[in-house]
């Protein structure tokens, strides 16, 4: 009697791994290419996919895992908001993970989301390296990004430009007369701080401001804390005519250097934040902001992920969320025209 074909028969004559016949059997993502070897391996040995795919696959844990960088940051919370009015009449549970620390960190973190606890995964890696691509394209169940997506990563993706909310807001601030605008920003190692950055200074080329790498300040992360270090040892925002933060917890701690100095936010200088949390409307001023539309993006993200676990062969999709500026107390048409 002829030996009955195996799994790891099949990975070999396609030349893949046993992972990614997994993948294809189990009806989870896999590059058109790997599907196809895949399936002309099975059809050539003779292997029963059906039945090695009910011992192969995982019992539904009805849980929808959430990974972010920083569950801290208000940003997270808003796109958490939205995922859980998609889920809500559902049968999945959302479940919290962070992934904060060292892209070798997050690279392990992904690898361990993929060992079967959970149905589907949203994640949100702050920086991207061919490791965590790889990471990402290794995952064995229904994947969403949400942010920029890395290189050849075959996942469905929501995303927002963010250069076109930083050019939005260098635009309102030349329209109230500032020209004089400093860029206070999080570190460019990750993707949100090398993007940002690169929006102010097409923003700023853009409408012909001048500007200098004395202009640009970089916190530690992304954090009020982090901003109002960076100030302490850097007393001279309050030469600018506006400033503009890469989220709006940096522009809570630059607001709260520049009031220590005496200087009247909205009136002697504008600041400007990023996300449009609540935080905005607690702060004194009330803090102008770009939208980036969190909760919507946490809302087509859970919707992407549905989809993807009902048609798990499905093309992988990409959706663009576009940006708005709401405009408080905080940009003021006196603080661009300081003589």
């Amino acid at each position: 009697m002829a030996q009955k074909a195996t799994i790891a028969m099949v990975a070999k004559h396609a030349g893949v791994s046993v992972a990614s016949v997994s993948r294809v059997i189990n009806g989870t993502l896999a590059r058109p290419a790997t599907e196809e070897k895949v399936r002309a391996a099975i059809a050539e040995l003779g292997f029963q996919p059906n039945s090695a795919a009910r011992a192969l696959k995982v019992r539904e844990s009805e849980q929808i895992c959430l990974s972010f960088a920083d569950i801290g940051n208000p940003a997270y919370l808003t796109i958490t908001q939205g995922i859980n009015s998609v889920l809500r009449d559902t049968k999945y549970r959302l479940i919290l993970s962070s992934s904060l620390g060292t892209a070798d960190e997050i690279h392990n973190h992904l690898q361990s989301l993929g060992r079967g606890y959970a149905d589907g995964l949203i994640i949100s890696p702050i920086t991207s390296t061919p490791e965590i691509a790889k990471a990402i394209n290794s995952l064995t169940v229904p994947t969403v990004l949400i942010g920029t997506l890395p290189k050849d990563v075959l996942v469905d993706n929501v995303y927002i430009d963010s250069a076109k909310g930083i050019e939005l807001a260098v635009a309102h601030l030349r329209e109230i007369g500032c020209k004089k605008i400093a860029l206070v920003n999080g570190p460019l190692s990750t993707n949100p701080g090398r993007r940002r950055h690169q929006g102010f200074v097409d923003a700023m080329n853009k409408v012909k401001l001048k500007y200098d790498d004395s202009s640009i300040y970089f916190a530690r992360d992304f954090t009020s804390q982090a901003a109002t270090e960076l100030l302490e040892k850097d007393k001279t925002l309050h030469r600018y005519d506006a400033v503009l933060c890469t989220n709006d917890l940096l522009a809570a701690g630059v607001i709260r250097n520049l009031q220590s100095q005496s200087v009247r936010v909205g009136e002697d200088i504008s600041v400007i934040g990023m996300d449009n949390t609540e935080l905005c409307t607690l702060l004194n001023p009330s803090l102008t902001s770009v939208d980036l539309r969190a909760e919507r993006r946490g809302q087509l993200a859970a919707e992407l992920l549905l989809e993807r676990i009902k048609n798990p062969l499905s093309a992988p999709r990409k959706i663009e969320v576009k940006p708005e500026l709401v405009i408080r107390e905080s940009t003021n048409m006196r603080a661009g025209t300081r003589k």
